[in-house]
């Protein structure tokens, strides 16, 4: 759903300015004329940008440059500026030497799929729109920060560490608190293309252990992490213990939303069955989906009210915009321990737990990973209790356990998770799939490695 490669072996200036050329060609016949993009701040994201902003030009599109920026804050445009269409240039929290285009249509409909194929059906013919469009560069993010002053008025002291893991989110996520009155503790809030820390990734534990030790020692009320274009978050409670976004969805069900009775909540193939089970409990209606940023848009424009993956993202409806934004979800947080004067970990600890693992990543070849799917599919559903497909392959063994495995949408990998309601049921699980996967050609290091942990 967006398009990402090796730079510069598979994406580099010149396959820049021909994506140019073919998406300003293909904006073209559906009369898409002014556009804005913008960029993160990895080491190859300003020459990329430019050579796609040279392409789109030339097909005659107007292109507003942005400069460095947030791939929801370039949402944010396409919902409330006269634009048709946005660009941004990341390749999120895949490693530095990655790099990408993230496309939107007007009002952040995601550009996707089919869209890709066209793209590429374009790029690859070489017929070319001819025109002379009009660059500008221009300073925008004012009107984000402005915007999210009207949505949040915090009337109380709060004080929040913001860890960007020197991504784009550096320069973005502390002013918008400061402006917004509360305390901010900023570490790794500098643009470093070289991301010293690690690529910026909220759902990597090794990621959140500097921001969990800082909330400790700072006695701050809670911690946020972005990753590197900011559309996904992580989260601290005040006693520097990460919670995993699952369990945040709930939060947010249960004090974002003014009537959450017979509305829809959304959330991915990853999740924990708590979350199925309590939103049943609080008379909401839990709809699994597959996980992806085009899909859960497409559920919140069509009436959801509210979404999320347990890798970060929350997608709000309810008069809201629709998209992920990492930066809007951390105010919304801020506003819950405002509003019920409880610490963070209060309002999570109702929440039930369960004995699982984070998302564990094997390595396995773009080729192979669809193919073992669907092996382990086909036998899955004639061997297990229960199984679903909607995304990868969901099997439940026993009444209580369950394993995920499925082939990711961006990069070389299968991902994994399991869950069970006793630490021998989830072993079972783990054992299972070890069990099922050494007969393919899958890396199995992390997943040998994987803790079962009580969350």
């Amino acid at each position: 759903y967006d398009i990402r490669g090796v730079y510069p072996s598979e994406l580099n200036e010149d396959v820049a300015y021909e994506i140019g050329l073919g998406l300003g060609t293909l904006f073209s016949t559906k009369n898409i004329k002014n556009i804005v993009v913008g960029r993160d701040n990895r080491q190859s994201s300003p020459s990329l940008c430019k050579s796609l902003i040279k392409g789109l030009l030339e097909t005659g599109r107007n292109v507003s440059d942005v400069g460095i920026t947030l791939t929801p804050i370039i949402h944010f445009y396409t919902c409330t500026q006269d634009f048709d269409a946005g660009v941004n240039v990341t390749a999120s929290h895949n490693p530095k030497e990655f790099n990408g285009f993230r496309i939107d249509y007007k009002d952040a409909y995601s550009f996707y799929g089919d869209d890709i194929k066209t793209l590429y059906r374009f790029v690859k013919n070489g017929t070319v729109t001819k025109g002379n469009g009009v660059y500008k560069e221009i300073n925008l993010f004012p009107r984000y920060k402005n915007y999210l002053k009207s949505r949040f008025n915090y009337e109380n002291d709060i004080k929040v560490v913001v860890d960007c893991g020197s991504g784009a989110s550096s320069n973005i996520a502390p002013q918008v608190f400061e402006d917004l009155g509360v305390k901010t503790l900023p570490i790794y809030c500098h643009l470093d293309s070289s991301f010293p820390h690690g690529v910026p990734d909220p759902e990597n534990p090794l990621f959140m252990d500097e921001l969990e030790k800082k909330v400790s020692e700072e006695k701050a009320d809670v911690g946020f992490a972005f990753d590197t274009d900011g559309d996904r978050f992580g989260v601290v409670d005040e006693k520097g213990q990460s919670h995993s976004n699952d369990k945040i969805l709930l939060l947010f069900a249960e004090y974002s939303v003014k009537d959450i009775k017979g509305r829809t909540v959304v959330f991915d193939v990853k999740s924990s069955q708590v979350v199925s089970d309590y939103l049943l409990s609080i008379g909401a209606v839990p709809k699994m989906i597959r996980t992806g940023h085009p899909f859960f848009t497409e559920e919140v424009k069509k009436g959801a009210v509210l979404g999320a993956e347990l890798s970060g993202h929350v997608f709000f409806g309810d008069g809201e915009y629709g998209y992920d934004d990492g930066i809007f979800a951390a105010c919304k947080i801020v506003e819950i321990i405002q509003k019920s004067g409880k610490r963070l970990s209060e309002l999570l600890f109702k929440y039930p737990k369960t004995y699982n693992t984070s998302e564990i990543k094997a390595t396995c070849s773009d080729e192979e990973k669809f193919k073992i799917i669907n092996e382990i599919s086909a036998k899955m559903s004639k061997e297990a209790k229960s199984v679903q497909t909607i995304d990868g392959v969901r099997v439940n063994i026993t009444k209580t356990g369950w394993f995920l495995i499925r082939a990711s949408n961006t990069s070389p990998y299968l991902s994994i998770r399991i869950e069970g309601n006793s630490e021998d049921e989830a072993q079972f699980m783990l054992d299972s799939v070890r069990s099922i996967l050494s007969l393919y050609e899958v890396n199995l290091e992390n997943l040998n490695k994987a803790k079962i942990i009580y969350s």
